[in-house]
């Protein structure tokens, strides 16, 4: 009969928790830390998103039975409750709480990956890049008196979206020329919201 006790594990930054490509059987509840999800696209690891406590990674293989669809990377001092598959399936059966919250995590993981993944499509990397401030503006903004908070950096943004550093330099210059952006060294603040999404739709370069 399979166990249901809780195994912790603790990763240092940098550490690998698993890799795209590998099967695995066991999911990672992050009780503190963060992790980063990157997914192989055009040969280059493309950010899927940023995971932290009450989060969880590996689901994906432990219910398809089959290899990981990204690379769990921890990116600070990360420390993990570890749940094998059988042990998993048994809380799910027993806590409809546990159930409930386990398919939510699944459907926003598509949901991001979607979007992501979208936005990678793009052959443009100035729209893909636009377009991702603009997604993080709508799902994480912190509204201020001079525009919208972004704590977050553009080299960052850049990595999600699978943009050069080099191409990334040259948009950054055109976006301070034209005041769409204030990029800080722990943030982005974009002045005038509806603007930004007039230059992303006017495609003006």
């Amino acid at each position: 009969m399979a166990s249901t006790e809780l195994m912790g594990r603790e990763f240092g930054p940098g550490e690998v928790l698993f890799r795209e490509g590998e099967r695995g059987d066991t999911l990672f509840v992050i009780e503190a830390g963060t992790i980063r999800l990157t997914r192989e696209i055009d040969g280059e690891p493309t950010v899927l998103e940023d995971l932290g406590p009450g989060d969880f990674a590996g689901e994906v293989a432990v219910v398809r039975g089959g290899p990981h669809t990204t690379t769990a990377v921890a990116t600070t001092a990360t420390r993990c409750i570890a749940l094998q598959g059988e042990a998993l399936e048994t809380m799910i059966a027993s806590e409809k709480e546990v159930a409930i919250r386990f398919i939510q995590g699944l459907v926003q993981r598509l949901h991001v990956s979607h979007e992501v993944l979208s936005l990678v499509g793009q052959r443009d990397a100035r729209t893909r890049i636009v377009m991702a401030i603009l997604r993080h503006v709508e799902s994480s903004g912190e509204k201020r008196p001079e525009g919208v908070w972004l704590q977050r950096r553009l080299g960052d943004i850049g990595d999600e979206v699978a943009v050069s550093k080099g191409e990334l330099g040259e948009i950054s210059k055109v976006f301070l020329k034209l005041q769409l952006l204030r990029i800080k060294r722990d943030g982005i603040l974009v002045p005038d919201v509806a603007r930004l999404y007039e230059y992303a739709r006017s495609g003006d370069g």
